[in-house]
């Protein structure tokens, strides 16, 4: 690494700039390689009686954190690039001709820029995101699938997500919301060329004339103004009246005006609803400020468009982040009464502190208590109580196993609890792609769950996660399929979530450990100097911004949780996941009784073997040398860099060994052995843009640690 970064120093700028371009864009095949590959062997496996119809309910909520930091262009040359490939696998012939399409495509991809050069606008991700859910693919796979498997919806964070966005506000939701609509019309038009075709054989006067009143409603919600879901209301009664007079003439119904109804059943508003989210100290200003803040002036406008009793179709919930009270519900209810005139859609508390966890059967407890709160759950909200649970700062503030404990504690406590009400509750996991975010595979997630968040599973899909779930049509069904179909293979956890004490006391000592890591001023010296962290408010990534506080120095107050992550993916460290661990085992090695009974726990615990089995995942991806390299170039003493980086390999070394004790394989992923090999393949190709990452961070080339951040996220694939 050090021959290579000498190597690398000594070329000029364009020169580093193309081997970044290069090994990103060769990244970027292998994951396409795989993506189609993962397409291939699903369309050769699946057969439709593994497609059954399930009673469960799905709910993805779709946002653009962290952010996609390619160009829209570079995205769909390699979703291009991913389809030809399984052409070939399909060997449908045309072999050199569907090559030199590949090689087209890679030469515009050589040419065309891989990052943005400009800070996107909140917009901007919103139209991202719905370009990959709205491709006619994919679209038309969602339908089916809540045809034939059961409930499935879509949600969005994009354009309601104020907390701590100083970009988002009336007119950056409205904007949003219309970008969803845009791509509704678009697939109406699509489907009413066929239904056009079908009408002109006919060349009937009285269904040529409900063909004009059709046309004439769409005309009305192209532009979503006041009072939009009147237009859409008169468009959904012309759909009816149109297909009753097309089933009197023809004697069947048009399967395209049936798609229709199918568009509308699922997105009633013929957009993409959005939930609204806001910091519950922000909510309680608002109540008392003497002008109307922006999350006020956006529930206001949202009853502008869809008046009190439609807010449904628009926006599906009110979010309180940081909620750490009952007062904190009581205002969010307050300001969504003065804004809309009633409460129509969710208030949802979101616990995601260590404190607020431990305080959400109270403060839950005294929200079931308050009748005109159950009265709205009764009669607006489907007998259904949504709690969302935050990942990504409860792991950032006590890391990973502490986190997901705290969770499952927090989860069956509150499924006792309003169980016993006759209420339906709904857990909304605000999970990330990354381990070190809540990440994981859907088995991996929902082991542990109680029955009542597999009836009815929602969480959030983030960043390249959207692109990866809804790569093709196969992978999209897939993944449907195996939440829904989830409730039967998975066994139900009931009751209060009984840990032996020793994991209990073995994942105290990981929090307290972690905890004093993240305390230590010296720590965070080394995180500003030798991470990315300090630069990437300025690389464009996102539109949010990379801090929460506006001073100079980096601490742990400051720091957000997802930019937190990204910086120990990208130094390919993965800090959160297992830092405390290796100290925790050193603790229990020791005690032949104590080692036992983590072992026995390890096979009788669905949550803690399932951490265990994403810390052998994790732990498989980091690589400490390339750490090393990042403190040899920063501007830390030797003794600060010996330091840091012994105190890195004396942790992962023993995290590693407990691993290994506890599943009883030398290899990290021994459940899952395919996935070391495409660990391996990709780690060495990731190691040139780790130093380019360096040294474009050492001679202020912002450019090329952008293009580096790109390249890095998909070789590890996750931004964080």
């Amino acid at each position: 690494l050090q021959n290579l970064y000498k190597k690398l120093n000594l070329k000029n700028s364009k020169r580093r700039h193309q081997v970044a371009h290069a090994f990103t864009l060769m990244m970027e095949i292998i994951n396409a390689c795989e993506a189609s590959y993962r397409t291939f062997r699903l369309r050769e496996s699946k057969s439709e009686k593994d497609l059954q119809k399930q009673d469960g309910m799905l709910i993805y909520v779709l946002t653009a954190h962290p952010t996609e930091a390619r160009t829209p262009q570079n995205i769909d040359l390699f979703h291009r690039i991913q389809n030809i490939m399984l052409r070939i696998l399909e060997k449908s012939g045309e072999q050199e001709y569907l090559l030199s399409l590949i090689k087209h495509n890679l030469k515009l991809a050589w040419i065309l820029p891989i990052t943005r050069h400009e800070k996107p606008q909140v917009v901007d991700e919103a139209k991202h995101i719905f370009s990959i859910i709205m491709r006619p693919d994919v679209f038309n796979t969602l339908l089916r699938a809540n045809r034939d498997l059961g409930t499935v919806r879509v949600r969005t964070w994009v354009g309601g997500d104020k907390d701590g966005h100083p970009g988002v506000d009336e007119k950056v939701m409205k904007a949003c919301l219309q970008a969803s609509r845009d791509h509704f019309v678009e697939a109406i038009l699509r489907l009413m060329g066929t239904i056009e075709k079908d009408i002109a054989y006919l060349d009937n006067k009285k269904i040529n004339l409900q063909l004009k009143e059709f046309n004439q409603c769409l005309k009305g919600i192209t532009t979503l103004r006041a009072n939009d879901y009147q237009h859409v209301e008169a468009l959904n009664k012309q759909i009816e009246k149109f297909s009753v007079v097309y089933q009197t003439i023809v004697g069947a119904d048009n399967p395209r005006l049936r798609k229709l109804k199918s568009i509308i059943e699922l997105f009633p508003g013929l957009v993409i609803p959005i939930e609204i989210r806001e910091d519950s100290e922000i909510i309680k200003q608002a109540l008392n400020s003497d002008r109307p803040l922006a999350i006020e002036r956006m529930l206001t406008s949202l009853k502008e468009i869809c008046g009190a009793d439609k807010l449904r179709n628009y926006a599906q919930g009110m979010i309180i982040s940081m909620c750490e009270s009952y007062g904190d519900v009581l205002n969010a209810m307050a300001l969504l009464k003065r804004s809309v005139g009633n409460l129509s859609i969710p208030v949802i508390p979101l616990f995601e502190t260590a404190q607020a966890l431990e305080d959400s059967s109270q403060i839950v407890a005294q929200m079931l208590a308050n009748k005109t709160y159950c009265k709205q759950i009764k009669n607006k909200w489907n007998n259904r109580l949504e709690i969302m649970l935050g990942y990504s700062d409860s792991s950032k503030g006590m890391g990973v196993l502490a986190s997901r404990l705290g969770i499952a504690r927090t989860m069956r406590s509150l499924d006792l609890l309003i169980n016993k009400s006759s209420i339906q509750p709904i857990f909304f996991h605000g999970s990330g792609g990354s381990v070190g975010r809540g990440g994981g595979s859907v088995q991996e997630q929902t082991s542990w769950w109680p029955k009542s968040a597999l009836q009815i599973y929602k969480a959030t899909i983030q960043g390249e996660m959207v692109e990866r779930n809804f790569s093709s049509s196969e992978v999209t069904l897939s993944g449907v399929n195996k939440i829904l179909s989830n409730l039967d293979q998975v066994k139900s956890k009931k009751g209060e979530l009984k840990l032996s004490s020793v994991v209990e006391s073995f994942a105290k000592i990981v929090e307290l450990e972690y905890v004093r890591k993240i305390n230590d001023n010296e720590f965070f010296k080394m995180v500003e100097s030798a991470t990315p962290y300090s630069y990437l408010n300025v690389l464009k990534l996102g539109s949010r911004p990379s801090k929460r506080a506006k001073e100079a120095s980096l601490d742990f107050n400051s720091t957000r949780a997802i930019p937190w992550v990204l910086c120990w993916t990208q130094t390919r460290t993965l800090f959160p996941t297992w830092w405390g661990v290796g100290t925790a085992w050193k603790n229990y090695k020791k005690d032949s009784a104590k080692s036992a009974a983590i072992k026995s726990s390890y096979k009788s615990s669905a949550i803690f073997s399932s951490f265990v089995r994403v810390l052998g995942f994790t732990l498989s991806k980091v690589d400490l040398n390339i750490f090393q390299l990042y403190l040899s170039k920063s501007n830390l003493s030797s003794a600060q860099q010996e330091q840091a980086l012994e105190d890195f390999q004396v942790e992962y070394k023993l995290a590693c060994q407990f691993v290994i004790a506890l599943s009883g394989d030398k290899n990290l992923l021994w459940f899952k052995p395919w996935l070391n090999d495409s660990i391996e393949l990709r780690s060495s190709m990731i190691h040139p843009l780790n130093i380019l990452q360096i040294i474009g961070n050492k001679t202020q080339d912002l450019d090329l640690v952008r293009k580096s951040v790109a390249g890095i996220s998909s070789g590890m694939m996750t931004t964080g």
